[in-house]
């Protein structure tokens, strides 16, 4: 019960700031491939009895792109836990591809699925289409803002038992080589551990 009151504050207060427009978006070089090989590490344990999570991106792929780490995450981690929710058993597949200037990501599920009449109300807030299942309700509609305030989409395709795949279209920005933005990352962590390290022995 905490946690689920802590995630509701934490929801309502970023839909706040995306409607005031002071929610904070810093893009930095940040690795798409080993996101994703965190989250899967992270998740793979929690997922119900009888179920698989699927990473389908190559164990040692990279992506460099230049968004906000932390709102990526947000975003891949409410998915994945959303299908974990209502997948009792088969797969969850996630996992990304580059198409032109456009990276698609993917969170497919092998759960309940979702109504075609309710289909179009999964991104509402407050919205709950399943009442024994634990949530706000607000986690969809965080998504939903964060990707389009990038200049991104989200659509979802999904029916009763036949499991639900949330597709994100996210534009990337080829300001940069990766040769360039893959240097930049070392420099970022460069700079975390010699601060930490610093850190460390001031105490």
């Amino acid at each position: 019960n905490s946690e689920i009151l802590l995630q509701l504050i934490n929801d309502i207060l970023d839909l706040a700031k995306i409607e005031a427009g002071t929610l904070e978006y810093v893009k930095h070089p940040m690795d798409l491939g080993e996101l994703c090989r965190n989250v899967y590490e992270i998740h793979k344990t929690r997922v119900q009895d009888g179920v698989t999570l699927v990473l389908d991106n190559d164990k040692d792929a990279h992506l460099i792109i230049n968004e906000d780490q932390n709102r990526v995450m947000q975003v891949v981690t409410n998915l994945i836990n959303n299908a974990i929710k209502f997948t009792m058993k088969g797969e969850i597949h996630f996992g990304y591809e580059v198409r032109d200037d456009v990276i698609d990501f993917h969170v497919s599920d092998t759960g309940m699925g979702i109504p075609a009449d309710k289909v179009d109300r999964v991104f509402d807030r407050f919205v709950k289409l399943n009442d024994f299942v634990q949530g706000t309700g607000l986690g969809l509609s965080v998504v939903q803002n964060i990707v389009t305030s990038v200049g991104g989409s989200i659509r979802v395709e999904s029916g009763a038992d036949v499991g639900t795949t949330f597709i994100l279209e996210i534009p990337q920005s080829r300001s940069e080589t990766e040769k360039d933005s893959r240097k930049r990352l070392k420099q970022v962590r460069r700079i975390a551990i010699v601060s930490r390290e610093a850190s460390e022995k001031s105490w």
